[in-house]
């Protein structure tokens, strides 16, 4: 890991090469060429220890939260890479992904506190628009309604200043935190902005924790306790310490058996390989095409 000291001694390197490379132009006459090659690799090389271990972090992260579940590993990476992030900037990002992580722990006072600290300003717009929006959702599962449309409009406050080829990203942010805040009065609504973003196969058991325990919230809301505890139960059965898995069980009535629904991706590899053999259709000449299964939405990160 590139920590502040190491990004200290290395800037203190590279001011001394570029000062005795300026002394050799001035004084020896070397071509000012080289003196350019010299500064440009220092710089490269400078931005390459930044970015790299980031990199390295961001994939790390996606795999911990998305596939393994391992939250608690998680947390304590970011808060070791925070500890030791060389500039503001990267301890900024780095407090982000902390408060992320706190939320999928289920410590939404704690997540909401932490990502208050972020410097914005060390934020382009679209990272602003995801602060707000974890803790959109950390107010939503404390049921501080007014704190959440606050954060809403917030959002919507930075929607004009988001590029062009992210708008799509944040509508389907904000068509998620619309459809949560108006659940009590458009609950078919909601159940179709959660089948839209959560219900496909990405890979991600954390994206079907999210589709499963928000269906359970339009069950629970409609009234239907068993088809609620069914989708509770596969949160359970499947989400180890995700804070969807903490929040079902507390909210599980036991009209299921939990361990019925634990998730075996091999079955539905299965399924889907049928289905997507079912797909084909014989045209009247002989030929066989595929009905199209496009889908332009974009899909926005787990909550």
């Amino acid at each position: 890991m590139f920590n502040r000291k190491q990004y200290i001694i290395t800037l203190i390197a590279l001011g001394v090469v570029a000062v005795g490379g300026a002394l050799a132009v001035y004084l020896l006459e070397v071509d000012f060429i080289y003196f350019f090659v010299v500064i440009m690799l220092g710089y490269i090389y400078l931005k390459y220890r930044l970015t790299g271990p980031l990199q390295m972090f961001s994939t790390k992260f996606n795999m911990l939260v998305d596939y393994d579940l391992d939250i608690a590993q998680a947390e304590a990476m970011c808060r070791s890479y925070l500890e030791n992030a060389p500039t503001a900037g990267l301890r900024a990002i780095y407090r982000w992904y902390l408060g992320m992580t706190l939320y999928y722990a289920g410590k939404y006072d704690e997540s909401i506190r932490m990502l208050n600290q972020v410097d914005l300003k060390k934020m382009n717009p679209v990272y602003q628009v995801l602060i707000f929006v974890f803790q959109a959702y950390s107010v939503y599962e404390l049921g501080q309604m007014d704190e959440f449309s606050l954060y809403v409009e917030r959002i919507e406050a930075i929607k004009p200043r988001i590029p062009g080829k992210y708008q799509g990203f944040v509508l389907s942010y904000l068509e998620i935190l619309n459809a949560l805040k108006n659940k009590d009065t458009a609950l078919d609504q909601f159940k179709e902005v959660v089948e839209k973003n959560f219900s496909r196969n990405d890979g991600y058991i954390s994206t079907k924790l999210i589709y499963h325990y928000r269906l359970a919230e339009y069950y629970i809301a409609l009234g239907d306790e068993l088809e609620a505890d069914k989708n509770l139960a596969f949160v359970i059965a499947n989400g180890k310490e995700h804070h969807t898995a903490i929040q079902s069980k507390l909210k599980f009535k036991g009209l299921v058996n939990v361990e019925d629904y634990v998730y075996d991706p091999e079955s539905e590899s299965s399924n889907e390989e049928e289905d997507q053999n079912a797909g084909y259709i014989e045209t009247q000449d002989g030929t066989v095409e595929t009905q199209d299964s496009s889908d332009d939405d974009i899909k926005p990160l787990d909550e």
